[in-house]
């Protein structure tokens, strides 16, 4: 699941998709049936193919959205260092970018739309950063027996009690940020899918005011998005012992 995100993977689908067009496809499916029927047999089939293909290929290759997506800066995070739960949050929030530059695909001026792609990259290294320190909140609670250190608390005497109340409070802090983290991803993926039905809306002509005035909307929202991650991850870096 992780590889297929990786950037390698992501220029390889794009080209393919476009390489892949159904009108090569039915090109080249419409000459190997003349060959077929004409008795030229299985090298005419290949050679139908190939020319088929090269040709898309060869139009593909000049579309420039098709170059901009290729040289497009792509996100490359190690995700094989998340575990299945956090790997999902990650995941979620890809299918919300995909769905953002396909809707950003159907525009008319698709390129307005080149710098809230370049945000939404960095608003996914910076979710990144979150759900890593997430993980690692969890590897962290999941390591403590806090019913025990509650009850050395209850029963501690008055000169060990301020520092056990201390790592008791620590514990709470720790835990609360992890949530508020947590709400904060999914609220950001949340504003990416919600941007995607908002460009759609353009894309179709139903936005509520001028193009111009809709997309400086759209990349002020993405924008706050991308800043409040920015703010949490300083945050985060204070929040676990050294050794967690």
């Amino acid at each position: 699941m992780a590889s297929r995100y990786g950037p390698t993977a992501r220029r390889g689908a794009l080209l393919a998709k476009a390489t892949l067009s159904p009108g090569g496809l039915i090109v080249g499916g419409v000459l190997a049936t003349i060959g077929l029927l004409s008795g030229i047999g299985i090298p005419w089939v290949i050679a139908a193919a190939v020319a088929a293909w090269g040709t898309t290929t060869g139009l593909a290759l000049r579309d420039p959205k098709l170059v901009r997506g290729l040289l497009a800066p792509q996100f490359d995070r190690d995700l094989g260092a998340l575990d299945r739960e956090h790997l999902g949050y990650m995941t979620a929030a890809f299918a919300a970018r995909d769905r953002f530059e396909q809707a950003t695909a159907d525009m008319p001026r698709e390129a307005e739309f080149g710098g809230m792609q370049a945000r939404l990259k960095v608003a996914l290294e910076q979710l990144y950063d979150s759900v890593v320190w997430a993980q690692r909140a969890d590897v962290f609670l999941r390591g403590l027996d806090e019913a025990a250190l509650r009850e050395r608390l209850r029963r501690a005497p008055r000169a060990l009690a301020g520092e056990l109340q201390e790592q008791v409070e620590t514990v709470d802090a720790i835990r609360a940020r992890r949530d508020d983290t947590l709400a904060r991803i999914a609220a950001t993926t949340t504003g990416i899918e919600t941007l995607a039905v908002k460009v759609a809306g353009l894309a179709l002509g139903t936005g509520t005011e001028g193009p111009e005035q809709d997309v400086a909307a759209l990349r002020h929202e993405l924008d706050a998005y991308v800043d409040g991650l920015a703010e949490i991850e300083a945050e985060l870096k204070l929040s676990l012992p050294p050794s967690a």
